[in-house]
């Protein structure tokens, strides 16, 4: 007998939902909230889950659904919207779709680098302003043979430091859960925070928010950066002191590329727009197409659940733990 699935949103992938259909019967909806889904807790062994802003799948709807066995994440992570660490702990298994995110968010990373490295960013205001700023700007970089610093070394992380092997074998790794034999085989150094910063020409962050490492970042490791040096944030904001991170950027000769901050939107009146060092971008490097790639994975693993095998995904608690809360 099929399981019973609720969709708390259309699955846009007609291939994945067919894939689906095959091990459960679904039903969707266009849309769910805690106090609906409460009232149908018990009604469906698994769940889909889509990304919204405020805690979906509560304790108290696990409590009450006592049949239910599988949660799903449709949006990356989990730990926005599900309880997901109290289910672990009662014998659901949470999965998620994390790996359509790798190589979207590590290309996004690259774009940051090399367009802070060329310049390509002021070239472009200077050029819509009518100026021709061919000579305006000093010499530029390119990214081989650099050293850089990937700070996480989760999924994300482990897809920037493989993207950016093709442009320098410089790549070190700030990592708590990442052994010294599994740094050799990717072909990375663990390092110390500060020494990343001391250390490399290029600095990306790309751990998970968790509060333990909120202002994970701040005056002391700016301080450490070298001349020239760019910082990357593609992870949080949270993660980052940002006043100290825009009162070093205005005085000292340092780079920054955001893709988060601490407040989004953005205020009007940061003190990180407008400015020739800083490139700035709103929160958009989960944007590519290739994202939809997300209900393939999602397929994949609710497959496997079905016919009794692991997914990669399947989290644990520790994992879970280091995934990002918003």
């Amino acid at each position: 007998m099929k399981k019973r699935l609720l969709s708390m949103c259309p699955i846009a992938d007609e291939t994945a939902k067919k894939r689906i259909a095959e091990y459960y019967d679904i039903t969707e909806r266009q849309s769910c909230t805690e106090e609906e889904l409460f009232a149908l807790a018990g009604t469906f062994e698994a769940l889909i889950v889509p990304f919204t802003p405020t805690m979906l799948v509560t304790e108290r709807v696990i409590d009450k659904a006592s049949n239910l066995e599988i949660i799903a994440s449709s949006y990356g992570g989990t730990r926005q919207n599900i309880a997901d660490i109290y289910a672990i702990r009662k014998g659901i298994s949470v999965i998620h779709t994390g790996a359509s995110r790798e190589r979207p968010m590590a290309e996004y990373t690259l774009a940051l680098v090399l367009s802070s490295f060329l310049q390509i960013n002021n070239y472009y205001h200077d050029m819509c302003a009518g100026e021709w700023p061919r000579f305006k700007y000093p010499r530029t970089r390119i990214l081989k043979d650099r050293k850089v610093s990937v700070i996480g070394y989760g999924r994300i992380g482990k897809a920037i430091a493989s993207l950016f092997h093709w442009f320098t074998p410089n790549i070190t790794v700030v990592s708590k859960h990442l052994t010294q034999e599994e740094a050799a085989k990717d072909g990375v150094t663990l390092t110390t925070l500060n020494d990343a910063f001391a250390e490399s020409e290029v600095i990306i962050l790309a751990g998970g928010n968790t509060p333990e490492n909120y202002h994970l970042i701040g005056a002391e490791q700016f301080a450490l950066m070298q001349k020239d040096a760019l910082f990357v944030n593609i992870a949080r904001g949270r993660m980052v002191d940002e006043a100290a991170m825009a009162a070093a950027a205005a005085t000292r000769q340092i780079f920054l590329a955001l893709d988060v901050f601490e407040t989004e939107p953005l205020p009007e009146d940061s003190p990180l727009r407008n400015k020739e060092n800083i490139l700035i971008t709103p929160h958009r490097a989960n944007n590519p197409i290739e994202f939809e790639e997300r209900w393939k994975c999602l397929a994949t693993d609710l497959v496997a659940l079905a016919n009794g095998q692991r997914p990669d995904s399947l989290l644990t608690v520790e994992r879970a733990m280091t995934m990002s809360e918003s």
